[in-house]
């Protein structure tokens, strides 16, 4: 999300942190369950829609980390 856009990007970060989201690298976040439809949502509010990229995985590579997170072990 470009630098300015930086207040709706803050907001959509906060957004993903409230929803305990767990940063994985500097510009992505994961979650283990769907969650298409709300970041969806918040992104047509803040309009930034057209610079966030939704993908959805099956698994990730050494994510003990991860599931303990989400307390998935």
């Amino acid at each position: 999300i470009p630098n300015k856009k930086k207040i709706a990007r803050e907001a959509l970060r906060n957004k993903m942190k409230s929803w305990s989201f767990y940063q994985l690298q500097e510009s992505v976040w994961v979650c283990p369950w769907p969650c298409e439809k709300e970041i969806g949502f918040v992104a047509e509010l803040l309009e930034i829609s057209s610079f966030v990229n939704i993908i959805r995985g099956k698994s990730i590579q050494n994510d003990t980390r991860l599931r303990a997170y989400f307390k998935l072990l």
